[in-house]
């Protein structure tokens, strides 16, 4: 009696070992779940000229370390020489920068919002044109490296899991600022709606 009672407790005693040891290693590799997420954003910008840009995003956070792959287009507009000036003034497009860029940064997540902040390097290629008063255009290419950063502010849904694509899109909307140091430098403020293949935040 006293070794079938000695048998059963071991076996007990075991098992919930390595159940406990099993939810251990679930969930420190629950906590270390990269994130990778998707976005895209818009709002006014600088180039040379007051303008709009538009631009998505892919990136993957481990702990808090944030990759940023980005692309964006920045356009100015100028004035036509012989356009009104009142209310509605003829315009142009007198640049038009695209911008690929490989970013590092740091994010922190509270709950159902987000801040980061990030940095890198890229590969801009800038079309840049004028016209005379004669409506001739010029215009000229220039490919040059520059400096991209962001600051974002994110809110996303509050759950663990949503409700969108069978719960394994979790959507965001945020406020990003912009920007690129480099020849042409420009910056920008802008919406962002982003979706994130994650399983938890």
């Amino acid at each position: 009696m006293t070794k079938k009672l000695l048998k059963t407790f071991l076996i007990v005693l075991l098992t919930n070992v390595a159940f406990g040891q099993e939810a251990e290693d679930s969930q420190s590799k629950e906590n270390t779940n990269p994130i990778i997420f998707f976005e895209g954003f818009g709002g006014p910008s600088v180039v040379k000229n007051l303008g709009v840009s538009g631009g998505v995003e892919l990136n993957f956070q481990t702990e808090r370390s944030l990759f940023t792959f980005r692309y964006i287009n920045s356009a100015g507009y100028q004035r036509k020489s012989d356009g009104p000036v009142i209310i509605f003034p003829a315009m142009y497009k007198s640049e038009d920068n695209v911008e690929l860029a490989l970013m590092y940064g740091r994010r922190w997540v509270k709950y159902h919002h987000s801040y980061s902040i990030s940095a890198g390097i890229s590969r801009n290629n800038i079309e840049l044109e004028k016209r005379d008063l004669d409506e001739n255009r010029t215009v000229s290419s220039v490919g040059f490296y520059g400096f991209p950063f962001e600051a974002n502010y994110k809110r996303f849904y509050t759950k663990k899991r949503s409700n969108l694509i069978y719960n394994v899109l979790i959507p965001s909307v945020g406020f990003k600022i912009f920007g690129d140091i480099g020849r042409y430098t420009f910056v920008g403020v802008g919406i962002s709606v982003g979706f994130g293949l994650c399983k938890h935040y």
